[in-house]
Order: structure tokens, then sequence, then C-alpha cells
């Protein structure tokens, strides 16, 4: 049987990369991986051939290409269950939650762009804090729900789709209360979030539009 290859972009700078990534990891699913480095010559090309929508991240799984991060999650949900909250409305909530995670926040993610390489004290404009106060907001509220370290008690796939947040939090130094401060923390010292850090560090590619904002 052929390992599914998840094909993804920079470490240092792909949020919808690095949530599947996770999943998959925490899944303990077989994959190869295929990085597509982003804004170089000839990328584009190389990811119109994955997928119409000429994005990463896409899974090829016998010969099926899985684009859309949270697709790629439901998939591997299916491999393995326990990987959304067993609760029956906890789960439906954590869907709606990564869904939204993906499509809203526009502000804050085309501002405080993913940069695990960097650290910078440049002040936020209002509107993108104003966004960074309302996702905390949400965290705060699921957070206080129960006694365990992640949105929904045990580690979900809600998790991994908050962990590009929390990296830009520490990125711009952007603050929030001090439970979602240390939620925040907990997905960042996790040892499959620490490997694709590490490998980030290494990658030799930087984007000027992302490093110099």
């Amino acid at each position: 049987m052929t390992i599914p290859t998840l094909y993804i972009g920079n470490k240092n700078y792909s949020s919808w990369s690095m949530r599947p990534w996770l999943v998959l990891r925490k899944a303990q699913l077989p994959f190869e991986e295929t990085l597509i480095p982003l804004y170089q010559e000839g990328t584009k090309e190389k990811l119109l051939a994955l997928s119409p929508a000429g994005t990463v991240p896409v899974l090829q799984v016998q010969g099926e290409m899985i684009p859309d991060s949270l697709a790629i999650c439901e998939w591997a949900a299916k491999c393995v269950p326990n990987l959304w909250p067993k609760d029956p409305v906890n789960r439906e909530r954590a869907r709606a939650l990564c869904k939204q995670m993906q499509d809203d926040f526009g502000v804050l993610r085309n501002t405080a762009h993913m940069n695990l390489r960097r650290r910078t004290t440049t002040a936020m404009p209002q509107d993108c804090l104003d966004e960074a106060a309302r996702l905390v907001a949400i965290f705060e509220d699921l957070l206080g729900a129960h006694e365990g370290p992640f949105l929904f008690d045990d580690w979900s796939i809600a998790d991994a789709f908050a962990t590009p947040y929390a990296s830009r939090f520490n990125t711009y130094g952007m603050a929030c209360d001090l439970k979602v401060d240390t939620y925040f923390s907990e997905l960042l010292a996790d040892e499959d979030y620490l490997d694709w850090e590490m490998a980030a560090m290494n990658e030799p590619w930087t984007i000027d539009m992302v490093d110099t904002v």
C-alpha cells in the first residue's frame, strides 16, 4: 500500500500546511512530506499540478488528491476517530471552530503573518488587535469549561488549527489573558510542533513581504 504524501509550503510561513501535518503526526499515520518553497520561480506551476486552486497543503492518497487543511484533517479523523472530541456536541463545535479559524480572522492572518523565525515588537494596527482579542475570548470561554489543557479538554484537531495563531502571538508579542497564554505555551512546547519549528529555523528561503511587516 502506497504511503500518503502531504505536499506543504515553507514550514516557517505556511500555517495552512502546519495544521494537517500536526494532525497526521498526532494520529501516528505514516506519511511522506514534499515541501514546495513558496514564492519561488516555478512555484505556481508546481502547485497547479497538484490542485486547481494552486495552493498547499494537498494530501495524495492512492492517487486521490485532497486539498484544503480541514478536508485533510477530516480524512485523518476517519482513520483515527479520536482526533475529534468524543462528545457529539463538542465534536460539532470543534468542527465549526476549525472552519472559523480557517475562514475568519482575515485581518489577523494577513497582518500578523505566521513567521516562526521572527520576533518583533512592531505595533499591530487596531483592527488586527481587535480580531486577536476576539479569538482570545473564544479560546478563554472554551478553556474555562473544563480543567484540561486544550480547547476541548483532550487534544483535538481544533488545537492543531489554533497552533499557528499561538505562534503569531509569540512572534508579534501580542498580549492575552493568563489562561490563554498558558494554553499557547502548551501548544508551542508540543514535541511535534517543535519538530516542525526546528525544520522551519533551518530553511534557506525567505519571503520579503512577510519578513518586513
